[in-house]
């Protein structure tokens, strides 16, 4: 919760507490402590506005913490926007060091870039291709998307879902857009 409460005020928001992000986060760390769950990833679903950036910057936060006092033995977390994940795929070195991530990797608006790509003469998938990689290499992911589970398979195809759903402890996240909390006078531009 400090993690989380000290991302929102690196943004220049009032931290609002609330039921769902309480839960949300403990959700989080109940899985990250749980034994016996045999899943190694994490997906934040929901709309936007609503603190899946924020909580998975705080997880951030954590893991590094915990990687400094040599608490893990993995590397920092790295995080990628979506829409990045194209043009990192482009470069072979920084791509193979991607997929191999050794520790968590972030992938950010998952859903937000166009579904396929060509590189060099090739039709590529990135966040499809991604996540079946690190899902054959158990290879920890944290994702967060506005896209519903439907949306997900529709978008990436049965076999990527499947993986996710065996993979991932899907946490969603409430209703509430805190964007518009802490900017009442905020014009909202996906109304127009």
């Amino acid at each position: 919760m400090e993690a989380y409460i000290a991302e929102v005020k690196s943004r220049g928001h009032v931290f609002i507490h609330t039921q769902m992000i309480e839960s949300t986060l403990m959700e989080m760390a109940r899985f990250m402590t749980d034994p016996k769950d045999s899943r190694f990833s994490i997906m934040l679903c929901g709309i936007v506005g609503n603190g899946k950036s924020t909580a998975h910057k705080a997880f951030n936060r954590v893991i590094t913490l915990l990687h400094s006092y040599k608490l893990l033995v993995a590397k920092d977390p790295l995080t990628l926007n979506a829409k990045m994940l194209q043009l990192t795929a482009a470069e072979p070195a920084k791509w193979e060091e991607v997929l191999n991530w050794y520790g968590w990797l972030g992938i950010e608006d998952m859903g937000s870039e166009p579904c396929e790509s060509k590189i060099y003469g090739r039709t590529v998938s990135c966040v499809a291709d991604l996540l079946e990689y690190r899902y054959d290499k158990c290879k920890s992911t944290i994702v967060t998307t506005n896209l519903t589970s439907s949306e997900i398979r529709e978008k990436y195809g049965i076999r990527a879902s499947d993986r996710v759903n065996d993979s991932m402890k899907v946490i969603i996240f409430g209703d509430i857009d805190f964007r518009k909390l802490n900017n009442p006078d905020r014009k909202d531009n996906n109304n127009k």
